[in-house]
């Protein structure tokens, strides 16, 4: 009888714990195409320091993407260390978005040289608020996949992100 009572308490201990876990990841929002949207200040990072980017991109929470930058790069072949300022304009979409934030932007670059180039980059969601159960992001930080057509020698490029409030949402 005592076995039989222990396999009882088991098995509600079980069921509720399943219960309780299930519950958990129903309350639990994911991300959505809606989770970004705003506008964002960007500061891109150049492997070895060797570079560095500033620009605003504006997410219209249906998966557009639009930004502006500015590049310091250093003149291909100074033996001076010689820099150069370039400007740009960007257009793409967010290509994949996973519940848990990570996903996948594609852009297509034009730059003040002329140079026009198609690059993706692979990101994560590292800050977010919720609202009314949808989670809203403010902190993005990407890793482009190939290395950068714009500086040379072509490195690798990583991304932060902040979004800038907006008078429609407040500062959160």
């Amino acid at each position: 009888m005592r076995s039989s009572n222990s396999l009882s308490i088991l098995t509600a201990i079980f069921v509720f714990t399943l219960l309780c876990v299930s519950a958990a990841k129903a309350d639990t929002p994911c991300f959505t195409l809606a989770s970004l949207k705003g506008t964002y200040a960007v500061t891109g990072y150049y492997e070895g320091g060797i570079a560095i980017a500033y620009g605003v991109r504006q997410l219209d929470g249906e998966g557009n993407l639009t930004g502006t930058y500015i590049l310091n790069e250093p003149v291909a072949g100074s033996t001076t260390g010689a820099r150069t300022v370039i400007t740009g304009t960007q257009k793409g979409s967010i290509t994949t978005l996973n519940c848990n934030g990570t996903g996948v932007f594609t852009r297509v670059l034009t730059s003040s040289t002329g140079v026009v180039t198609t690059q993706m980059d692979d990101f994560v969601i590292v800050h977010a608020y919720a609202r009314n159960g949808q989670l809203h992001a403010t902190a993005i930080r990407d890793a482009q996949k190939t290395p950068s057509v714009l500086v040379t020698p072509g490195v690798l490029v990583t991304r932060e992100w902040t979004r800038l409030p907006s008078a429609e949402e407040g500062t959160e």
